[in-house]
């Protein structure tokens, strides 16, 4: 039920009614307007739940400028505000992230050296 009349939503739609929830929210934080965003997303998902996260987006008014996989996000965060890392010439520091989600286990293994993953 949504205003008191029975409605069928496909689930881009209930997709993008979160997005656009978290939207006011971080307008509300920012006090600014967000258009831009970078969704992050499960790297077991398929072709067709990707244009459905894309479609949820534009539904939300978002351009979402990339889809970036869980792991690969948290590994990009992870080697940013490192800052021993091993210069170019040296090896490279080997890190292993575990997601260990409601459904799904995820690994990336990656080697780091400063400015590079």
């Amino acid at each position: 039920m949504y205003l008191d009349q029975e409605h069928h939503f496909c689930i881009e739609q209930v997709t993008a009614m979160l997005l656009t929830k978290l939207k006011d929210i971080a307008e509300a934080n920012l006090q600014k307007k967000v258009v831009e965003c970078v969704i992050s997303i499960p790297s077991f998902f398929t072709d067709s739940e990707r244009t459905s996260v894309l479609d949820a987006a534009k539904i939300a008014s978002l351009n979402c400028l990339k889809l970036m996989n869980d792991s690969t996000a948290v590994a990009l965060n992870y080697g940013i505000y490192k800052k021993d890392l091993p210069g170019c010439d040296e090896n490279p520091k080997i890190v292993a992230f575990v997601d260990m989600g409601h459904s799904a286990l995820q690994v990336s293994v990656c080697a780091f050296n400063k400015g590079k993953l």
